[in-house]
Parts: C-alpha cells; sequence; structure tokens
C-alpha cells in the first residue's frame, strides 16, 4: 500500500509514524522544509522528499502515479486542496483526504466531492460535547436535530430481551453491544443481558422510556 503524506508537521509526523508500523506500508512523506523530518521517530521506515506537495514533479517522484493514497495536511489550505485535485483528477489516487483549517470552506469541499478532515469543526463539537450534561457516559450529539449517540449500562428489567424488542421498549436504534470484553454488531435477534453495555442512536426526548430498563446506581 503506497501512500504519500503531504506536511510534516505534528500531525503529519504523527499519522506517518503511525501508518509505517503497518506491515503493508509503504510510505513517502513530503514537506518543504527538510528539518521537519527531525520529527519522524527511528521508528518510522519510510522515505522523505524535501518538497512542495502541490509540484507535479515532487508527486511523481514520491510515485503517486502507483499511490493508493494522498493524505494533505500542509498548514495550507489552498495546498492540500490542490494536492488532492491533481491526485484525483490527473493520477486517478483512489483515496485523497485533505486538512481544512477554515471551516468557512467545508461546503466549497464538498460540492468538489473532496474528501477532507476540518480541525477546527471536530474540535468544536468535542468541547461542545464534554460541556453538555448529560445522563449518560458516553454522550454525542449532532448539528441538525435531537438525535445523539448514548451509552446505555442495561439492568435486569433487560435482561432476556431481543435487541428488537429493547429498540420498541426504549425507542432507539441499537448499533452495537458491549458484553465481556467483547463488542459485536447488533442484530435484532441478539438476547440482552445485565451489565450489558449498548451503543445507540436516541432522540432526546426518548429518555424517559429508557430509565427503567437501565443499571440503578
Amino acid at each position: 500500500m503506497h501512500i504519500i503524506i503531504g506536511g510534516c508537521g505534528r500531525l503529519g509526523s504523527e499519522i506517518a509514524e503511525t501508518m509505517s508500523a503497518k506491515p503493508d506500508a509503504d510510505l513517502v512523506v513530503v514537506d518543504l522544509d527538510g528539518d521537519t523530518f527531525n520529527r519522524l521517530g527511528t521508528s518510522f521506515n519510510g522515505e522523505t522528499i524535501q518538497g512542495d506537495i502541490t509540484d507535479r514533479d515532487v508527486l511523481e517522484q514520491a510515485g503517486v502515479d502507483r499511490a493508493d493514497g494522498l493524505l494533505a495536511v500542509t498548514r495550507s489550505d489552498n495546498a492540500n486542496l490542490m494536492a488532492v485535485q491533481t491526485a484525483t483528477h490527473l493520477y486517478g489516487v483512489p483515496r485523497t483526504v485533505a486538512r481544512l483549517f477554515n471551516p468557512d470552506r467545508e461546503s466549497t469541499y464538498r460540492k468538489l466531492g473532496v474528501r477532507h478532515v476540518s480541525g477546527t469543526g471536530i474540535l468544536a463539537k468535542l468541547f461542545l460535547n464534554e460541556f453538555r450534561d448529560s445522563d449518560f457516559p458516553h454522550h454525542i450529539t449532532f448539528d441538525l436535530g435531537d438525535v445523539e449517540m448514548v451509552d446505555l449500562r442495561l439492568g435486569a428489567e433487560a435482561d432476556g430481551l431481543t435487541v428488537a424488542a429493547f429498540e420498541e421498549q426504549a425507542r432507539v436504534r441499537v448499533a452495537a453491544v458491549s458484553r465481556d470484553d467483547e463488542v459485536v454488531l447488533a442484530t435484532p435477534e441478539l438476547e440482552l443481558a445485565p451489565g450489558d453495555q449498548v451503543t445507540a442512536a436516541m432522540h432526546r426526548s426518548r429518555r424517559r422510556h429508557v430509565t427503567h430498563l437501565l443499571e440503578r446506581t
């Protein structure tokens, strides 16, 4: 798996070191500043190229014509966008992702069909999720609507219920069940037991429908 990483800052170097641990990973890290390669630890076993990730000659030197993926994580939104557009449309790289700093550009990236990760948007959501009051230990809200993802620790009242029956009583949609250090995808016929942890999507107004099925603390 040949992967090109554009940018060797804190994020790029961490991605490179993490991916380098995979036995099938063939990595090339590109950065304008050669000194940034000092961030890469001794475990990194890929290649480094000093150059501009938007430069086609540099991309070709990095093996873009045989690349399985490209991650553009420089500190420039314009450079990241140009790099993934070039890799995708000129060289047919099947998977590309651009780092995005300015969340105002997110709608533009979506219209262009550019896979992207907005650090600002992710951090804002994480802070807001931590700030909100919640009745449950795991709590993720969404920007639109009143749906949230929650973890529910089941009590005696849920013993023997199937996932389908639990969903009907609790008015939730179950995604996964954790039991005895094992996590499984939920199926309608799966029987639940006290102590199971259920990860589910739930409308906020449905909280009262689920409390009697939970473990009492």
